[in-house]
């Protein structure tokens, strides 16, 4: 059996994790459900590329992630997390970076790699000559390499370490001290009302159903969200939304992740209006539609409704 090297174990154990479901997680300013996405391998004529346009040589554990997935998004909530770019936006940005001062002409040995976070994950390509030497960095977006902060790894401890702490900041953990940071809040008045904090729920399955305006123009999806399973199934949701379709998914997709529950399975239906106009819009009594469409999805957890979402009916994209 072929052995695998640093970043295969690493990537091959963190698709275990996701592939059982295991993507509710717990960072110290976030908690929900974590989004996934590890894109395609780069070619090797697109790495000579890059390094024939920068003058350099990429680090080998780089590269052997590009090799694996050309850039990588993970654990991701509402935006932050952990996002690898591609190595086409490695140059686009990097490029943009010293246009904007980013990377400042003075301390210009950086490629800019991503994002964790609020701020950019950047290579220091002297230090990067030798995998021996530690060349992470990382900077808030508002500042620039003048003050970034070195994180003390490679790139593949680097990203061992931040899957571990599923995507939080790991380098920072050390500089913690009880006597220095602010930590733990006062003490609560006894006569004063503490909220208590919400439980993790694992539900069974989820069922979404969507019901079509009864005119386009009349873009008012009806959406119900139903949790558990048949017998003890539970409306948990009901709402109207005036948006347009892919909206009304990202509402739902929102709900889903706020309500911070652990999903088996997720089913949409999707049902067109028994009607096709009102007597208010054209003064005529109802006029029926007989041939509603109808569509039923079932997707394997939170994840898998993420990645591919349901498509609108026929004729309402």
């Amino acid at each position: 059996m072929k052995e695998m090297n640093q970043i295969e174990a690493i990537l091959d154990v963190l698709s275990q994790k996701i592939n059982h479901g295991s993507t509710f997680i717990q960072r110290r300013y976030d908690t929900g459900v974590a989004q996934f996405n590890l894109n395609d391998p780069v070619t090797e004529q697109a790495i000579q590329s890059f390094e024939k346009q920068f003058k350099l040589t990429l680090p080998s554990e780089y590269k052997t992630f590009l090799r694996l997935h050309d850039g990588a998004e993970l654990f991701m909530i509402q935006g932050l997390g952990i996002e690898l770019y591609p190595l086409e936006k490695v140059i686009e940005m990097t490029i943009q970076a010293k246009e904007d001062d980013l990377i400042h002409e003075d301390y210009d040995h950086f490629l800019m790699i991503g994002e964790m976070n609020e701020g950019y994950v950047l290579i220091q390509t002297e230090d990067a000559k030798t995998d021996e030497t530690p060349y992470m960095h990382w900077m808030f977006h508002e500042l620039s390499t003048e003050e970034t902060d070195p994180i003390g790894q490679n790139f593949g401890t680097f990203l061992e370490y931040a899957i571990i702490a599923q995507g939080d900041m790991f380098w920072e953990f050390k500089d913690f001290s009880i006597a220095t940071n602010t930590y733990y809040v006062e003490d609560y008045n006894s006569e004063e009302e503490v909220s208590k904090p919400r439980p993790i729920r694992f539900v069974d399955s989820v069922r979404v159903e969507i019901e079509y305006p009864i005119a386009k123009r009349d873009a008012y999806f009806s959406v119900k969200i139903f949790e558990g399973k048949q017998e003890k199934e539970r409306l948990s949701s009901s709402y109207d939304s005036d948006s347009r379709f892919d909206k009304v998914m990202q509402s739902v997709r929102e709900y889903l992740m706020a309500e911070r529950f652990q999903y088996s399975s997720i089913m949409v239906f999707q049902t067109e209006h028994r009607f096709w106009q009102n007597e208010d819009e054209t003064g005529d009594p109802l006029i029926r539609n007989h041939n509603p469409q109808r569509q039923g999805l079932s997707f394997n957890g939170y994840r898998a409704f993420v990645e591919e979402p349901p498509r609108p009916l026929p004729g309402w994209e």
